[in-house]
């Protein structure tokens, strides 16, 4: 394929510069979430303090804002028109240099409060179910928390840390709608442009390929430090006894968490309720309804079709035992780790590739969109699923074939009810990414098909941030409802 001019004007000049401010962005947003996520898991679980039992709970809540939301948000609250400046103005303080904040620290920030639970998720699980027996041992012999948490803490729950970094990587490399809004130019803006600004759809695929690559060398190197971390668990599991934190430190660690949950979940939410009430009668109620059936309705199909696909791949897996099975599971997995502009383009070359071979016009419609989103988050729910089978086994079935059930019988009436969890875990999570989704949504819809999301965004990009705020909360209420059996799941009772 001979490469376009436009394709030879991206590679002198727009290449290196989104490729390192990606590679800036992901970083600093990993470090960041990591620090927050990390810490964060390590104080509920060894500590006990005022309140401690609604902050772990709510330290959840901030996956259910979608990041581009928290953008506009934050973006209008240290704005000249926001509340810092406008408190500032009103006592005479006021230098417009101290908030002339870069655009790359803002989007870190976006990203860091909102992706930071992917972290805080996996790690605290991890320290839950075997950090008590190390912790404690360290505490006979005198070890000081800041040394237990370098020493001990962070080596044996890396590899669970490492997890929660990775998802957040894939998060910010897929991600558009923060990045066009505070205007960092990014692989997603790139492609973005490419595609429909310049209609050169060469370039947006060759650039979808490098983004590709940029995806499969951090896979790489995370399955290389996971081999590399020692996963020693303890022969007798045991609960870790909370140590009661008093004074100034009790002080201190309560004050981080209120800090961290206004700035992640108060701010938002503050913001997009005081809009809301402000817009009530400036929103058009029969669009939004429009709005709502057409998310919540493409939410249901591709998260059902999504956990009976994952139930019938992970069952195939788990029953056979080989080189193929392995290479399913594999490529079950691929789709959540490419970005959804990425996913775009190959579905829609693959759609147009299909209409023309065959005289269909499979452009039409949503089974584009509902293909391509299924193709994208089914990764997402079969891990969940997988997981599952892994702790139940084949032990429950076997045993009821030996009281005369077939398979399917066993398959059925036994651990389907013992997979209720994996079930609802994958199913909320999915759930709640479709209906965040912005990308691919934009770009395999229908003409003038408009889910709460892509409302959000039409609204933000006329400069109409209030009339934004009803969508945008409606999106954060059903997430945080589909986000509750997770947390149930995951966070068990002490």
């Amino acid at each position: 394929m001979v490469a376009s001019d436009t394709w030879q004007h991206v590679v002198s000049v727009t290449l290196p510069n989104i490729t390192s401010t990606t590679l800036i962005l992901v970083g600093g947003s990993m470090l960041i979430s990591g620090i927050i996520g990390v810490s964060s898991a390590y104080f509920v679980v060894t500590f006990e303090f005022k309140f401690r039992r609604w902050i772990r709970f709510l330290l959840y809540l901030p996956l259910a804002i979608p990041p581009y939301i928290f953008a506009y948000v934050l973006t209008y609250f240290i704005g000249y028109t926001g509340w810092i400046q406008s408190t500032l103005r009103s006592f005479n303080i006021f230098e417009p240099q101290w908030f002339e904040w870069s655009s790359m620290f803002i989007a870190m920030m976006v990203f860091s409060l909102t992706l930071y639970p992917y972290v805080y998720i996996s790690t605290k699980s991890f320290l839950e179910r075997f950090m008590g027996n190390y912790i404690e041992t360290a505490r006979t012999l005198g070890s000081r928390s800041t040394g237990i948490f370098f020493k001990i803490a962070l080596p044996l729950a890396m590899s669970a840390f490492i997890g929660g970094m990775v998802l957040v990587a894939l998060e910010v490399l897929g991600d558009y709608g923060t990045v066009v809004y505070l205007n960092v130019p990014t692989f997603s803006i790139a492609i973005f442009r490419s595609w429909f600004a310049l209609r050169d759809f060469d370039s947006a695929l060759r650039l979808s390929g490098i983004l590709l690559v940029i995806v499969f060398v951090i896979l790489i190197i995370e399955h290389f430090l996971r081999q590399n971390t020692k996963q020693v668990m303890p022969a007798n599991i045991r609960p870790l006894k909370r140590k009661q934190l008093k004074g100034f430190k009790h002080v201190a660690l309560v004050s981080y968490f209120m800090i961290l949950l206004f700035l992640a979940l108060g701010l938002p939410l503050l913001h997009l309720v005081s809009w809301a009430f402000q817009t009530t009668s400036r929103i058009y109620w029969n669009d939004f309804g429009s709005q709502l059936f057409n998310t919540m309705f493409l939410g249901l199909v591709v998260t059902f079709s999504i956990v009976i696909i994952g139930f019938v791949v992970g069952n195939y897996t788990r029953l056979k035992q080989s080189p193929w099975s392995i290479i399913v599971s594999k490529i079950t997995l691929l789709g959540y780790s490419i970005p959804g502009s990425v996913m775009a383009i190959l579905v829609l070359f693959a759609f147009i590739t299909l209409s023309r071979q065959f005289n269909l016009a499979l452009t039409a419609g949503l089974g584009m969109l509902i293909y391509g989103l299924i193709i994208r988050y089914l990764g997402l729910g079969y891990q969940n699923i997988e997981w599952g089978f892994k702790k139940i086994g084949l032990k429950n079935n076997e045993i009821s074939q030996t009281l005369g059930k077939t398979y399917l019988q066993g398959l059925f009436q036994i651990e389907v009810p013992l997979l209720k969890s994996s079930f609802l875990a994958a199913f909320a999570l999915v759930f709640i990414d479709v209906i965040k989704e912005l990308p691919l949504t934009l770009n395999l819809r229908p003409f003038n098909y408009h889910t709460l999301a892509t409302q959000v965004y039409q609204y933000a990009g006329d400069e109409r941030l209030f009339e934004a705020a009803i969508p945008s909360l409606a999106i954060i209420l059903i997430s945080m409802v589909f986000l509750y059996p997770v947390i149930v799941s995951v966070n068990k009772e002490d």
